[in-house]
């Protein structure tokens, strides 16, 4: 049997074009299983306009600190924690120590858990483990007592 010069370059252009198609699929399913980025800002801009006080100023830099510290798909949501409704009544003061607890976690100097051996896999686990002492009664540097309990939501 003698193969014709037209059926071969089409089996070769098919081919190719099978491999081509190929190469796509797997690239496409490898930029899948990128990490994801700390989505603190959408979650709070899907509920909240704009930021408009100091007290939401600081809400949003702590939940954004805590979330440098969740590696997996649950975070902490910042559309909750800092909207309007659940910072009624509370003062820049009781914020300010929210976001130097979180920051003495993150920044720890023995085990900082933004490191991504540190991270943890949901933020209800960072919770209980690095932010454990942020959601209690909190002493700050300057000697203010605050009580933390269920600021930082998930």
């Amino acid at each position: 049997m003698k193969m014709n010069n037209k059926s071969f370059k089409s089996g070769l252009v098919g081919i190719s074009l099978a491999l081509l198609m190929t190469a796509n699929f797997v690239s496409c399913s490898d930029s899948g299983s990128k990490k994801e980025d700390n989505p603190t800002a959408l979650l709070y801009l899907v509920n909240n306009s704009v930021v408009d006080s100091e007290v939401t100023a600081n809400c949003v830099a702590a939940y954004t600190a805590a979330n440098s510290c969740v590696g997996g798909k649950e975070y902490f949501n910042a559309g909750i924690g800092c909207s309007s409704k659940k910072l009624d009544g509370r003062t820049t003061d009781e914020l300010k120590a929210l976001k130097e607890c979180v920051l003495s976690k993150v920044n720890d100097p023995i085990q900082p858990c933004n490191l991504p051996q540190f991270t943890y896999g949901l933020a209800q686990q960072a919770l209980a483990g690095a932010f454990s002492a942020c959601n209690k009664s909190y002493t700050t540097a300057a000697g203010l007592t605050v009580d933390l309990k269920d600021y930082l939501v998930y």
